[in-house]
């Protein structure tokens, strides 16, 4: 519970129980530049449903170039019906779904411990 406590006191952060995730490549393109090759870009995305009222999170997360966005999920201990808590830089709703960027760093998977005495409070 202390390492949530830190979090809380870093900045907004969002609790939920984890519903899938993937990772993803992007592509975008320089317009100034017509001739010049698209820039790629990783995106891991997880789907987390809010613990407070049940609502439905995409939570997007961008590594740098040099980590793999296949290894994520295995690195942050992620699991389907986990209860995770990420540290929110950015949110937004688009097209009636809520969605979010979070840091890398910013993603704390709840122990069963941690859990329990979240859901007893």
């Amino acid at each position: 519970m202390n390492s949530l406590l830190q979090y809380l006191r870093q900045g907004p952060v969002m609790v939920g129980e984890v519903r899938g995730f993937k990772s993803e490549i992007g592509k975008k393109f320089d317009k100034s530049d017509k001739n010049a090759p698209p820039i790629t870009f990783g995106v891991f995305k997880i789907n987390v449903e809010l613990l407070c009222d049940g609502t439905p999170v995409i939570v997007s997360i961008y590594p740098d170039q040099s980590q793999n966005v296949d290894g994520i999920a295995d690195r942050l201990k992620l699991k389907r019906g986990g209860i995770a808590a990420f540290r929110v830089g950015k949110t937004e709703l688009k097209n009636g779904q809520r969605m979010a960027v979070c840091p890398l760093d910013g993603v704390h998977v709840l122990t069963e411990a941690e859990s329990a005495e979240l859901l007893r409070a």
